[in-house]
């Protein structure tokens, strides 16, 4: 389903008869309320990984003294490494400042002080530093080129009619309804992130090799 549907479907769901000449909300308004809902509170249970290289081909992909920007993408981490998997291992996170190495020993740590910066700790990296991390899906844009392609297409269209009619709900001080849109709201998430899992799993049995070489299964 394109974005523009999707618009025009959570305008028709808050009673607006004419969806291009909306009352209560304007298309501008809708596309930025789903898309926040879409590339956060939807982005962080669906799980893309996605790598981002720092090798100094412009501001965005260099560090200095060893802070580097994160992505304009990033949700969550996974793993940075100086290097790359599986030649180097994963740097460890520390979240204290006084748990970090010297800046003269060997790239080993790294921190997440903010919303827009990581360290790295010695500061002084052997290879280039590889992160993959958890990305925002692309913004949607009220357009029949655009669609919500990271979702599902079975979760194309209830989630952004839902949190529109929420947020539509608080608006009139219609908080009963409000409440119960929460809950539903919760279960619809929780579904989201099970879905964006589990069904990404092949049917292989998992197996573990033994101390003499041989597969087995669990």
């Amino acid at each position: 389903m394109t974005s523009d549907v999707i618009i025009d479907y959570c305008l028709k769901s808050i009673g607006e008869d004419d969806v291009d000449n909306p009352v209560n909300l304007t298309r501008i308004q809708v596309l930025e309320l789903i898309n926040l809902f879409y590339r956060n509170h939807i982005g962080k249970r669906l799980f893309n990984l996605t790598s981002y290289t720092y090798d100094s081909s412009d501001a965005d992909h260099t560090i200095t003294a060893g802070i580097g920007t994160l992505p304009a993408d990033f949700l969550s981490i996974s793993s940075i490494y100086d290097g790359d998997t599986p030649t180097n291992k994963p740097l460890t996170q520390i979240f204290d400042i006084r748990d970090k190495v010297a800046d003269t020993s060997t790239t080993s740590q790294y921190m997440i002080p903010n919303t827009t910066q990581f360290w790295i700790f010695g500061t002084t990296p052997t290879n280039t530093i590889k992160m993959y991390h958890y990305s925002k899906p692309t913004a949607l844009t009220d357009s029949s080129s655009s669609s919500p392609t990271a979702l599902k297409e079975e979760f194309h269209l209830e989630p952004f009619v839902k949190v529109i009619q929420k947020i539509y709900s608080t608006n009139n001080n219609y908080f009963a309804d409000e409440i119960d849109l929460e809950m539903y709201f919760q279960d619809l998430l929780n579904n989201i992130e099970f879905t964006h899992k589990i069904e990404k799993r092949d049917d292989t049995r998992e197996q573990i090799v033994d101390v003499y070489g041989g597969l087995g299964g669990w």
